[in-house]
């Protein structure tokens, strides 16, 4: 009973992400058009992307998902880095639509990340 309600809010809470990554893309794609320019972050989310990507296969071969996350968060973190530094130029401010966005966005996952580690404790217990 207690496993399938922890399911459920955790279902919730990521149709609630994708919702809100749905509108965030709708509002960058809107916001490009308008100014031609990324928000500042744009190339950073690509980089971890493309770390998480080469983490995966590190993961099996090291048969450690924390590793292989690990390695792919920080060569995504270094190549984000790069990418942002190398399109400074241009990436413009976030506008108040994308903060306020930003931040629900933030607290669903803080939510998803806390319904993870009580469910975690819960197990090894």
């Amino acid at each position: 009973m207690a496993y399938s309600f922890v399911m459920i809010i955790i279902l919730v809470l990521l149709l609630a992400g994708l919702v809100m990554s749905y509108f965030a893309f709708k509002l960058k794609r809107e916001e490009y058009r308008n100014t031609g320019k990324y928000p500042r972050g744009h190339y950073m989310g690509q980089g971890l992307a493309i770390g998480i990507a080469i983490g995966i296969p590190i993961a099996i071969a090291l048969d450690s998902i924390f590793a292989g996350y690990m390695v792919g968060l920080v060569i995504g973190t270094i190549l984000g880095s790069h990418f942002e530094r190398k399109h400074e130029h241009e990436l413009r401010p976030l506008t108040q639509k994308e903060r306020e966005l930003r931040k629900k966005t933030i607290m669903i996952f803080a939510a998803l990340f806390a319904i993870g580690v009580i469910v975690f404790l819960l197990a090894i217990v």
